[in-house]
């Protein structure tokens, strides 16, 4: 009985045995036409499918048609290969993109990725719409740490953890404290740069009165930091772009900006500039209009952005073949501030499905110079081809943003841009300082309740002042008592008890 029992088992042992590494013992099967088992590779299949993602991204704008073909196509074709991943794209207008992503974000869409600009970690986190990134970063994201620098990270890390990936590695002293103006209207009036607000009004009465369909504007949501080069002889930098708070460069000190001089300077200034013309009343508030305009040629001048003279130019020559372009500062002669060294930031949400392949994606626009000529431009012959060494588009419809991913490893000037503004560009961060708000983050967790009420208020009191709309020296007192009634003074208490333990730990160390 028992040497029948160790029969059966050296048996079923031996047969087990078979099963196994049969296809090792008999690669003449394993190998040949036909000699695979058809299950394994049905399941094979299966698994390769399954292991597929798509992954769900919110982009500001407008995709154009070519866009979307590429993306459907080419971009998919490749990234399926290499990542596994089929990248769906959602476009929201510039003219709602906050409102309709926030949207999105408060109530769990499952979307992936996105992007805003780098004032919008800290408030995005306070909210808990996006997930720390670092375990992921340190994993999927070598390339981006190889051609971006530590600095760049560092002003995206609140309470020691990384809540973004700041995707842009370029130039950036003064952005938004510039004005781009079409050089070639300017020196058609028989002007050649511009120093001064006094120059920007010349500009406008000369060209206006050549073709008054011509219009000027510094966007209301923004400019105030170019107005301020020469409205003031201090040196100030804005906290975010919400225009509440500002810090004083050379005390170090944190101010309300909206109860300071500098804002009724400029507030007057451009309640002038709405009853000159210069700020179109039709215009104000409709950022889509704007746009529409400048994309017909008619825009003189706007807010710079370091780089916006070269970003802009495709688009000002649809409209006129011969327009030029070219960023100024006011008061040269005043210093320029790095607050942030790359503005643009893609945030992975907290309700990410695939943040694994989200950061894979983001590593690897930034893995080599083929593939981020590919995310940006597309198809070499095809969308683009290389110009004596610059990049010449081939089609009209523009693919993804440039200036979101411009690095200074991979950067490629566009062809026609002149040589003078490209120079303009590179060497924009010379002799720049570093901002007394670098790496500074407003927790809002707090004062959340009385930041929204603010804000409410701000609204609808302080932004006809902004915009030129309403009188400052009729409205003004009113709208702070209200600002103030609603918590603004609790808010900014906050934020200096914040600001101050900041520079105490950068002075320790």
């Amino acid at each position: 009985m028992k040497s029948a029992v160790i029969g059966v088992v050296a048996v079923l042992v031996v047969s087990l045995l078979y099963i196994l590494y049969s296809p090792y013992i008999t690669p003449e099967l394993s190998n040949s036409p036909g000699g695979q088992d058809v299950a394994t590779a049905d399941r094979q299949a299966d698994e390769a499918s399954a292991s597929w993602v798509t992954l769900r991204m919110i982009m500001p704008g407008d995709q154009s048609a070519r866009m979307g073909d590429f993306v459907e196509n080419e971009l998919n074709d490749r990234l399926k290969k290499e990542l596994q991943i089929k990248l769906e794209l959602t476009y929201i207008p510039w003219s709602n993109y906050q409102q309709k992503l926030e949207l999105a974000l408060s109530t769990g869409e499952e979307y992936d990725l996105f992007w805003y600009g780098a004032p919008f970690v800290s408030v995005y986190h306070t909210k808990g719409y996006i997930q720390p990134l670092d375990a992921l970063l340190d994993q999927y994201g070598p390339d981006l740490v190889r051609h971006i620098p530590d600095e760049n990270f560092k002003q995206n890390r609140i309470d020691g953890k990384l809540w973004a990936i700041p995707s842009q590695a370029f130039t950036s002293a003064g952005k938004f404290s510039s004005v781009m103006v079409r050089q070639d209207l300017l020196e058609k009036v028989g002007l050649s740069e511009i120093t001064s607000i006094a120059d920007l009004e010349r500009f406008y009465d000369k060209a206006h009165a050549i073709d008054p369909s011509y219009y000027g504007y510094l966007e209301t949501d923004r400019g105030h930091e170019m107005l301020w080069r020469e409205l003031t002889d201090r040196n100030y930098s804005s906290l975010d772009e919400r225009m509440l708070f500002m810090v004083d460069e050379d005390s170090g000190e944190m101010l309300s900006y909206v109860e300071s001089e500098v804002y009724g300077k400029v507030a007057r200034l451009r309640e002038s500039w709405v009853k000159k013309g210069i700020i179109d009343q039709n215009l104000v508030g409709n950022p889509a209009a704007k746009i529409d305009q400048e994309n017909a040629g008619k825009l003189l001048f706007r807010v710079g952005a370091v780089s916006r003279a070269m970003e802009n130019l495709q688009t000002a020559r649809s409209a006129d073949p011969n327009a030029r372009l070219r960023e100024y500062y006011l008061a040269e002669g005043k210093p320029k501030f790095i607050t942030t060294p790359s503005n643009e930031a893609f945030m992975i949400t907290a309700a990410s499905k695939h943040p694994d392949r989200a950061m894979m994606f983001m590593n690897w626009i930034l893995q080599s110079q083929a593939n981020y000529d590919f995310m940006i431009y597309g198809v070499e012959g095809k969308d683009y081809e290389l110009e004596g060494g610059k990049i010449k588009q081939l089609t009209p419809d523009p693919l993804m943003y440039e200036w979101m991913w411009r690095n200074k490893d991979y950067f490629i000037a566009p062809a026609g841009v002149e040589d003078d503004v490209i120079r303009d560009m590179l060497t924009n961060d010379e002799n720049a300082r570093i901002s007394k708000l670098f790496g500074f983050h407003f927790n809002e967790a707090s004062v959340k309740n009385e930041m929204a009420q603010v804000m409410a208020v701000y609204k609808e009191k302080f932004e006809p002042i902004n915009f030129g709309l309403a009188s400052y020296d009729a409205y003004y007192e009113d709208a702070l008592k209200v600002l103030k009634k609603a918590g603004y003074d609790i808010v900014f208490a906050e934020l200096k008890k914040q600001f101050s333990a900041f520079k105490r730990q950068r002075e320790a160390g």
